[in-house]
């Protein structure tokens, strides 16, 4: 399918603590088409918008024969697909879409010319005459006729545009054989077919018509007389697709032609039939006036702060003509600003730099309402901090963003082991907070994006953890009593004690990290004997005998 471009909106950014910017986030759009160029038969195409997440964005086409984009509107990267008409003109069109006022040229092929004689074939006396040959085709293809023989020539220009009538004058017969030529259009040819010298006179031929000279809006039938002498060919065509010739599209001597003239649904018309060589003219008054009502497909739009475009369908009645003007110097019409029956207006509406604000168009005297968002704030971002140090065992962190009301920001972290918890997206002030992960090798930095702003994070490396307990053993008589044994370890480093005897309780310091100490008692010893016990502390075992 069709588009021939790739454009894109200038974007910008900074490395500073600081940025300002005219939109919560600084977007750039890019397009890029799926092919070259579309056929004539039209179908369907994509464009594929690339930009940031946060960034929003809106498409449209400037020409109505570009249709049903879908998404119209969207965020962040997508594809948008849209649907070209046939187009039935010989001549190539271009038109746009346009995402945020960056434009995709759309350019399809026009439709390839077709030609048709009529009549298909002519066929004449020895004694030569004139004929009339349409040429049928779309307004835009241009043709040329030329003759293979000498013997037939052309009364009227041979080079037209659009379905044309060519006049022929073929000469009389001097042979004694029927002869054959003909008129050619490229490789298509039209057989022209010549009785052999005969002894009578050359054909004479009179058409009369009995029918008004101007026939009323109604359909009718128009009977038409041919008069010759008996052998004389002729042919009956009509230059227009409201008269069509019932009967008698040819004969030979005198004859009758029959005319089927449509009803007028417009204004005043008039066309003409070649029969016998000669132009027979048929005028037809208007059709009644009818009173005229017009509609239109929807009555507002609403446009976000960069603009955009838009389309308005118009219905009414054949002749019904309208118009479309604008009441707002932001809004302009950029095409139907004038038509008649069905049609369509296409606007334009400028970006804004205000407030939030509404204007109208009046089209076919009905109001359309367009209303745009204010123009965003301009913003500035700023974070508390721009850098914290974890520990190897990881942990937690948070940071302050300061901005502008409305300003819109985003946090991510550029790390593996670092997690953005909350505040992942955020408007004006707020808190962005993260976590990092037990490290297992060597020190490392990462970093988090925070509002535009760099934030780094450095985590210290991982060291093997040693412990020490004093002291190691401890004894006293049979009284219940209690003791501390001190524990030295790497910050850090975790721990824990447990008793292994019943008459022993670990008091305090059940667990910890890096140095520290454990509170234990013993309870009074009942028995007759010595008896010793021990408590596992950070995986050391510390003794205690007991009297």
């Amino acid at each position: 399918m069709a588009l021939a471009a790739v454009l894109a909106l200038a974007g910008c950014s900074s490395n500073s603590a600081v940025t300002t910017s005219p939109t919560p986030a600084k977007c750039q759009v890019a397009l890029a088409a799926s092919s070259p160029t579309i056929g004539s038969e039209g179908g369907p195409g994509t464009v594929v918008v690339t930009t940031s997440p946060e960034c929003p964005w809106d498409a449209s086409s400037s020409v109505p024969w570009l249709s049903g984009l879908s998404p119209a509107a969207g965020q962040g990267t997508a594809t948008v697909e849209f649907r070209a008409t046939p187009n039935t003109l010989a001549a190539a069109r271009e038109g746009e879409i346009v995402v945020n006022g960056t434009r995709a040229q759309v350019s399809q092929q026009g439709a390839p010319c077709r030609f048709e004689f009529q009549p298909g074939s002519v066929e004449i006396g020895a004694g030569g005459g004139n004929r009339d040959v349409t040429v049928a085709t779309t307004s835009s293809c241009a043709w040329t006729l030329a003759s293979d023989v000498g013997w037939i020539s052309f009364t009227t220009p041979v080079t037209r545009t659009g379905t044309g009538t060519v006049g022929l004058r073929i000469e009389a017969n001097p042979g004694g054989e029927r002869r054959v030529g003909a008129v050619t259009l490229g490789d298509q040819r039209l057989l022209v077919t010549q009785d052999e010298e005969g002894t009578g006179s050359p054909c004479v031929y009179v058409v009369t018509s009995t029918s008004p000279p101007a026939l009323n809006s109604d359909a009718a039938q128009v009977p038409v007389s041919v008069s010759a002498a008996s052998g004389c060919a002729w042919t009956a065509t009509s230059s227009v697709p409201w008269i069509t010739v019932a009967a008698g599209a040819g004969g030979t001597g005198t004859g009758v032609v029959v005319l089927t003239v449509a009803a007028n649904p417009g204004p005043a018309r008039s066309g003409t039939i070649t029969v016998a060589g000669q132009t027979f003219t048929v005028t037809q008054a208007a059709a009644a006036a009818t009173p005229c009502t017009y509609a239109i497909g929807a009555t507002s739009a609403a446009f976000v702060a960069s603009g955009g475009t838009g389309t308005v369908a118009v219905s009414s009645g054949s002749g019904c003509a309208w118009t479309a003007a604008s009441t707002a110097s932001w809004i302009t019409v950029t095409a139907g600003a004038s038509g008649t029956a069905n049609g369509s207006v296409a606007f334009r509406v400028a970006a804004n730099t205000g407030g939030a604000r509404t204007g109208t168009i009046t089209v076919a005297g009905r109001t359309f309402t367009v209303t745009q968002a204010a123009a965003a704030p301009t913003c500035s971002y700023a974070i508390g901090t721009s850098s914290a140090a974890i520990a190897a065992a990881g942990g937690t962190g948070t940071i302050a963003v300061s901005s502008g009301t409305g300003c819109a920001w985003t946090a991510t972290s550029n790390a593996a082991w670092i997690t953005v918890t909350s505040g992942a997206t955020g408007t004006a002030n707020g808190n962005v907070a993260f976590s990092v992960a037990a490290n297992t090798g060597s020190a490392r930095t990462g970093t988090l994006t925070v509002a535009g702003q760099t934030f780094t994070v450095t985590q210290a490396a991982v060291v093997p953890c040693t412990y020490a307990i004093s002291p190691t053993t401890a004894s006293r008589n049979r009284n219940a009593g209690t003791g501390t044994v001190t524990v030295t370890a790497g910050t850090g480093c975790a721990w824990t004690a447990a008793s292994n005897a019943s008459w022993i309780t670990v008091t305090s310091g059940a667990s910890g990290q890096g140095s520290g100490s454990v509170g234990y008692a013993v309870t009074a010893n009942p028995t007759g004997q010595d008896r010793v016990g021990t408590v596992t502390i950070a995986g050391l075992t510390f003794t205690f005998t007991q009297r």
